[in-house]
């Protein structure tokens, strides 16, 4: 019985160093960076946890939006595209229609949730590859973004501070995250085109074979993306009080924004829910975008540029990590060297029994 108990005590305490680890080394990493350019993480009290909150609420709507159809196999390149183009409806609409910030990220998210539905109608019925679905909507909603604009001219709120207001909110921001995560753990685990998904991550053609609908579940992947990416464009434009469009291919750079939180997902949802482990994961991620914020107010020499290498020899070093784990605890843990140890006591106890 205590045995049993033993083990079921040393398993939960192993789901939970996996579940903190990944956010706990982020935010020691950072916070020593941080002090070693004389700073602190959250030098800036209580307008560095607005950011904070702020942050995670963004890149967790893009991951989540991302995660749907990237954990799939489809890589959909117009990501970019539909967020900015359901941020920049939104915001023009709540303004003209005195909707406030709420109305407008209900706004946003339809217009997204409309311009992901058209991308994967594009895919389901002109059978093409998605990265070209993805570039060529990507041209399409870039062009329609400047019409809107008239150009590409800023889209703000004139002197209605409300929208800045709201997205500086931790209450807000919580709030926003609460539901995007109900919502996905809700439709990817409690529902039928939840069971025929995850049929389809692991073996699509069996799931075809057996009834599951694979197109009609690949629309309704682009539709909750692009929802997510609409609220996501709002958050995004609301935080900085106004956004001047930019076009020309520039909005896929966006879709790369998530990849390390991704990741850092991969790991995590071994020992918990995978929306939960995404969740966990966008907060570590956002430890390092405050840690280096902090460093770049303190530190001229500390450009986006370098900022950017640093982040992908993040991605880099987690990524061989990640395909060498079983390399590493051997050599952390010292395997092999307590393998030898073992087999040399082996082999001296029978001599030592002999004489």
């Amino acid at each position: 019985m205590n045995e049993k108990k033993n083990s079921k005590v040393a398993s939960t305490l192993k789901r939970i160093i996996g579940i903190v680890i990944i956010p706990l080394l982020c935010f020691v990493a950072t916070e020593i960076a941080c002090l070693a350019n004389g700073t602190s993480l959250f030098s800036g009290g209580y307008s560095t946890f607005q950011i904070f909150m702020r942050g995670i609420t963004f890149v967790l709507l893009l991951s989540f939006g991302v995660s749907i159809n990237m954990h799939t196999g489809r890589f959909d390149f117009a990501t970019g595209a539909v967020m900015l183009v359901g941020g920049v409806l939104g915001a023009k609409l709540a303004v003209a229609w005195g909707v406030g910030p709420i109305g407008m990220m209900a706004i946003a998210g339809f217009f997204g949730a409309l311009f992901g539905a058209i991308c994967g109608g594009l895919y389901v019925l002109l059978k093409l590859p998605p990265m070209i679905i993805g570039l060529g909507m990507t041209l399409i909603i870039e062009g329609l973004v400047a019409i809107f604009t008239d150009g590409c001219k800023p889209v703000n709120f004139g002197s209605d501070s409300s929208f800045f207001v709201f997205a500086q909110t931790p209450v807000a921001c919580i709030t926003i995250c609460l539901l995007a995560l109900i919502m996905m753990v809700v439709l990817f685990h409690y529902t039928k085109f939840g069971y025929d998904y995850r049929a389809l991550q692991t073996g699509q053609k069996i799931s075809v074979n057996t009834g599951v609908n694979e197109k009609k579940n690949a629309f309704v992947c682009y539709t909750i993306a692009g929802l997510l990416f609409g609220v996501a464009g709002a958050i995004s434009i609301c935080s900085s009080n106004g956004i001047t469009p930019t076009i020309n291919f520039s909005t896929i750079a966006t879709m790369f924004s998530c990849f390390l939180p991704l990741f850092f997902s991969g790991l995590i949802s071994r020992y918990c829910n995978k929306q939960v482990a995404i969740l966990i994961a966008c907060i570590a991620y956002e430890f390092i975008q405050v840690g280096f914020g902090s460093i770049q107010f303190v530190n001229a020499g500390f450009t986006p540029s370098v900022k950017s290498i640093i982040e992908a020899i993040i991605l880099v070093g987690f990524l061989i990590y990640q395909n060498n784990e079983h390399t590493f605890v051997e050599i952390a843990t010292l395997k092999k060297l307590r393998e030898k140890i073992k087999a040399k006591k082996q082999i001296k106890e029978p001599v030592q029994e002999e004489v």
